[in-house]
């Protein structure tokens, strides 16, 4: 699984190689002026992208397999803990209205009881 993740980066890491070494050839090639600087500062720009890239990758060769399912595992139980909550806000939601009904229904019940008793 984690060759999954890491075979595009090292793809990308081996086109952004090529590159930096054209482009070191080109800055050698090249006599001093504006185009060796511009050349220099994109060779050190692409030099620090494929540094990211290969943190990228050393973080994924790093990242077991156990690790990835433990934090699927993770995010699933966050999906469902808020699926409980929202379950629960609407159960309390519920109970709320039934409360309510049952107390209009228990004055409707004592106002008939109080008519129906003539002892008050």
């Amino acid at each position: 699984m984690t060759q999954d993740h890491i075979h595009p980066l090292r793809s990308l890491r081996s086109v952004m190689v090529q590159k930096r070494r054209a482009l070191a050839e080109s800055l050698q090639s090249s006599g001093p002026g504006k185009k060796t600087a511009t050349l220099r500062k994109k060779l050190i720009k692409l030099q620090k992208e494929i540094e990211v890239i290969d943190d990228a990758i050393a973080d994924e060769q790093m990242l077991s397999p156990s690790l990835r399912e433990q934090v699927a595992k993770e995010r699933e139980e966050a999906d469902s803990v808020g699926k409980v909550s929202e379950y629960v806000s609407t159960t309390a939601e519920s109970m709320k209205r039934i409360n309510v009904r049952l107390a209009e229904l228990s004055e409707h019940l004592n106002e008939a009881t109080d008519a129906a008793d003539p002892k008050t």
